[in-house]
């Protein structure tokens, strides 16, 4: 294998399906950017609905995303980078194996390209599949997730069967699709389900039936979107021998930017990132999850370059077999990163780093226990939300944090799925072998995922100066303000606990001559044994 990952890129033409995704536009912007010669990146995508009667098409969504900041060092590259991206209607994708001949106007704003679904089919060399791959915290109603994870799959396999230049293609799936097994091994679990079948029952059931039978229906898996997962694997192992070689990346919680394009890079589609955002603020404050147990997440340039990676080694794989690869993206078994010690860093950076309009000052903590959690939610969630409350209204303004903790509540519960279940064991045969390949014949640095490399402390401290500038539009020279905030917070905590310590010592001690003479004999105590130090120690500096 004598060519270099950017060299093999070089006039490649490229379907990327979930460009639009955070991996996806994560993707886009390092083959823009580490491979500069690359053909064309075709990008199908559902039209974004605005209002009722309104949506965004294609090209007006790829104008806004071209305009963020995750693009500056591709403009600065090519000032004319859009043009090697053509995006296009995913529908017309997902019914091109009827109608082949159709073709694709691509010529707004400034884009004056015609592209015939015959000449894509001719065209494309490579297939990059990560819709809807990431973790998403909040329960999925099935038959969404199975018309998205299942059923597009199918369609655009169906039209990847025409493609005549096709070479590879590289599925980004989840880890947690075979979570139910105590070691999950490089190989595809067959799901005993016919999808097709599956699709048929859920089509008459509505959404209050889907609910009630997702749970027999999902058997051992935990939610619907591993369920999901699990049913898309199955497809690829089935469709494989009518298709080029097929790569799949496994990859567990996908988090901020390790290194690139920016260190903490980070949207606020990113599951993780609302759970950042509402402990730096102080919302949450406690989490279920054992705190010996590994916090599994991996930055989500790790992924992305082994997506690029494997597309590489497969193109070029002396073995030409119709075998499914596997690679597994998971940080337990490499670099483990513990709940507890994610608790105590985020705790002590996020107060270094402050959000602004903090609601209370941060401090998360990590249990297993039920009681205790329950407890900390109800006294420490629960309560301060309802007295926030009727604070707002008190002073006219409109009641929103009793909504704030719904939410976060919801959140959690999904994330329990994910949090509860100890370390994953997984094999890394593949992945060793690709990074050792990697490092052989190419600059290990520029497409790095080596995850034993991270240096977590120093992840979590750019994923909370990440989420404060690319989610919350923060400015970081401001945080005098923020963390001025803060201490007024604390000042607030420490009037609020004295109060409530004079209430109970009236309710409790005062009236009560018993304790009330202990109370006294421990304070007599103590103030003797502060006044014996006082006197030696003045005694002992005369």
């Amino acid at each position: 294998m004598s060519s270099s990952i950017s060299d093999f890129y070089e006039g490649k033409n490229i379907l990327v399906i979930g460009s639009t995704t955070f991996p996806g536009k994560v993707l886009l912007e390092k083959l823009l950017r580490s491979c500069p010669n690359i053909g064309k990146i075709y990008c199908p995508i559902h039209p974004t609905k605005t209002t009722v009667t309104h949506q965004l098409s294609p090209v007006d969504t790829f104008a806004e995303i071209y305009t963020t900041k995750l693009f500056d060092r591709v403009r600065r590259i090519n000032a004319k980078f859009q043009e090697k991206i053509i995006p296009f209607d995913m529908n017309i994708l997902i019914s091109s194996t009827t109608t082949t001949d159709t073709e694709l106007d691509s010529d707004e704003q400034s884009q004056l390209q015609t592209v015939s679904w015959r000449k894509l089919q001719d065209t494309v060399d490579l297939c990059f599949y990560i819709a809807n791959n990431s973790v998403d915290f909040e329960e999925q109603n099935l038959k969404e997730m199975i018309q998205t994870n299942v059923m597009d799959l199918k369609s655009i396999l169906s039209f990847l069967k025409t493609c005549t230049q096709l070479k590879s293609i590289v599925y980004l799936s989840s880890i947690y699709a075979n979570i139910d097994c105590p070691y999950i091994d490089e190989c595809i679990y067959p799901c005993p389900i016919e999808p097709q079948k599956l699709v048929d029952a859920l089509d008459w059931m509505d959404k209050e039936m889907v609910a009630l039978a997702t749970p027999k229906l999902i058997g051992p898996k935990p939610n619907a979107f591993t369920f999901s997962h699990w049913l898309a694997e199955t497809i690829l192992a089935e469709e494989q021998k009518n298709l080029p070689s097929i790569s799949i990346v496994r990859v567990s919680i996908i988090g901020a930017a390790w290194k690139e394009p920016y260190p903490g890079w980070v949207e606020k589609s990113n599951g993780p990132s609302e759970l950042f955002v509402a402990a730096g603020r102080g919302y949450l404050r406690s989490m279920k999850s054992d705190s010996h147990d590994i916090l599994d997440i991996v930055p989500v340039d790790i992924p992305v370059n082994l997506l690029i990676a494997a597309s590489w080694e497969r193109y070029h794989e002396e073995n030409k077999e119709q075998l499914t690869k596997i690679f597994h993206c998971t940080s337990s078994g490499l670099n483990p990163f513990h709940w507890q010690e994610m608790s105590n860093y985020f705790t002590e950076y996020s107060k270094r780093i402050p959000y602004e309009h903090a609601f209370r000052r941060p401090n998360l903590s990590v249990t297993s226990h039920s009681l205790i959690h329950d407890s900390y939610v109800f006294f420490s969630h629960l309560i301060p939300a309802y007295l926030a409350d009727i604070g707002l209204r008190l002073i006219g303004q409109k009641a929103h944090v009793v909504d704030i903790y719904k939410n976060l509540h919801r959140i959690l519960l999904g994330l329990e799925s994910f949090t509860i279940r100890g370390e994953i064991q997984c094999s890394y045969d593949s992945l060793n072998a690709l990074r050792q390949l990697v490092s052989e014949t190419n600059n290990s640095n520029e497409f790095y995922f080596d995850i034993r490399a991270l240096h977590w402390p120093t992840y979590v401290e750019s994923y909370l100066i990440g989420t404060k500038r690319y989610i919350l539009n923060e400015d970081m020279n401001c945080l005098n303000g923020a963390q001025k905030h803060l201490n007024n917070l604390r000042n607030i905590r420490w009037t609020f606990n004295t109060i409530i310590l004079v209430l109970l010592w009236r309710v409790f001690i005062s009236k009560r001559p018993t304790a009330r003479n202990l109370w006294y004999f421990i304070m007599n105590f103590f103030v003797a044994k502060f006044v014996r130090f006082f006197k030696i120690f003045s005694a002992g500096n005369t």
